[in-house]
């Protein structure tokens, strides 16, 4: 008996100190437990959070997310591992990973399910931030090494022609030295606007690499295809008519455009591809700038 109480007090202990939301619902998705750090959230009421029901607990989308993986739990009979987003009493909206596991009677019968969430808020900020170009909100040249080989495999499995496009601002040096490197830094900005305007299908990826080189990574039913979206980012840029007198003949910031193709049945790694879509990226600048090349 001493043993039992013993252990009771390390459980209990466990749940009121532990940094984690730990809670059971049953299957009409009533809570039936939940220890103290459930304090953190908006609205919480120790009076009525445990028996209360999750929909009357949480606003309704969060709601339908957080039945939805306990019911996935229940039905499949197995532990589900999923981000959810829940307020804190400060009004921040929060991600947390949890995993919910069904519980099981004498019988085997799931008869509720268990949830433990961990805030990952921070770590997945610091993540996004690791891989975000700070001035244009792009992704950066780290995030594109670790895409590329998952986007080419991605496209090979679905028979789709993968694109590396590269991008760079015409005589973007004489602009700076022209203009100043404040206003050198809205024209970036502009670039990556221009970039989620024309490729921003689920899917498209648009870094900055450097300087005033960009790149995307998209997926296509062909060449034609991928080449009439590099048009529109070329257009949509010049269409902006942002001076710059030592650009001519245009005379006003322009891009140029390099595309390389990498076919379902492609062998040719990363280096090679962005290579040639360098090598194209020269020839719209030997074409006399302002155009797209392949």
């Amino acid at each position: 008996m001493d043993e039992l109480r013993a252990s009771d007090r390390i459980f209990r202990a466990l749940l009121d100190h532990a940094p984690v939301l730990i809670s059971t619902k049953d299957l009409h998705g009533t809570i039936t437990m939940a220890n103290r750090h459930f304090e953190i959230l908006d609205g919480y009421d120790a009076a009525t959070f445990v028996g209360g029901n999750v929909f009357d607990l949480f606003p309704a989308d969060i709601a339908e997310r957080l039945w939805r993986n306990d019911r996935k739990a229940a039905l499949e009979k197995r532990a589900v591992h999923e981000e959810e987003q829940v307020y804190h009493r400060d009004k921040t909206l929060h991600s947390y990973m949890t995993v919910k596991f069904p519980l099981l009677d004498e019988h085997g019968e799931v008869y509720a399910t268990c949830a433990v969430s961990t805030d990952i808020t921070d770590a997945k900020t610091a993540r996004i931030d690791s891989v975000t170009d700070e001035l244009t909100g792009l992704n950066n040249r780290r995030y594109y090494n670790i895409r590329f080989v998952e986007e080419q495999k991605r496209a090979r499995r679905d028979l789709r022609t993968l694109t590396l496009l590269l991008a760079d601002v015409d005589r973007f040096k004489e602009y700076n030295d022209t203009y100043g490197h404040p206003q050198g830094d809205e024209v970036l900005k502009a670039v990556a606007q221009c970039m989620r305007q024309t490729l921003h299908r689920p899917g498209d990826l648009c870094f900055r690499m450097g300087g005033d080189e960009f790149a995307c990574l998209f997926s296509s039913s062909g060449p034609e295809e991928s080449m009439a979206m590099a048009e529109q980012l070329r257009n949509c840029m010049a269409a902006r008519l942002l001076p710059h007198a030592g650009n001519p003949p245009a005379n006003h910031v322009t891009l140029s455009l390099g595309l390389a193709f990498i076919a379902p049945d492609s062998q040719d790694g990363q280096e090679e591809i962005y290579r040639l879509a360098d090598q194209a990226l020269y020839r719209a600048k030997h074409k006399g700038r302002n155009t797209v090349s392949r």
